[in-house]
């Protein structure tokens, strides 16, 4: 049994198969996902867990060189958007803020995997994490 760090077994196996540039999606409980993509779902209860402690708890653990957000998430949810670009300025992570549609084609097209979390909040609170390399 680890004594700290990421203990979900699902989460723990999909992060350790990304290789560098492979892109994951924290998503919200409402997000649309496609039905062939592997889900990891955390949601227990409504907003339990939120997507910034997961997504901390990633960091933590990952090395993360970019993230996308969806841009109207700056007008719609700015409680949660200064939450992430904060977040993300302590591990050094540069945000791409995209269209929700262009977040959408990315999430269907290029994600390997999704963190499901309970949080429903938020508009636009999911956010796509690019796996970094250590060299």
């Amino acid at each position: 049994m680890f004594k700290n760090g990421i203990i979900n077994p699902q989460v723990n196996y999909n992060l350790s198969l990304l290789t560098h540039m492979d892109k994951f999606l924290v998503s919200d409980s409402a997000m649309e996902l496609p039905k062939n993509m592997t889900r990891i779902d955390l949601a227990f209860v409504p907003n339990v867990p939120d997507v910034i402690t997961v997504t901390k708890g990633i960091l933590e653990e990952c090395l993360i060189e970019k993230a996308y957000l969806a841009k109207e998430m700056m007008e719609v949810s700015k409680a949660l958007y200064d939450a992430y670009c904060k977040l993300f300025a302590e591990y050094d992570v540069p945000i791409e803020l995209v269209p929700h549609s262009e977040f959408c084609r990315l999430t269907n097209e290029e994600v390997r995997f999704t963190i499901r979390t309970g949080d429903s909040r938020y508009h636009f609170a999911s956010a796509i994490l690019v796996s970094g390399c250590p060299y």
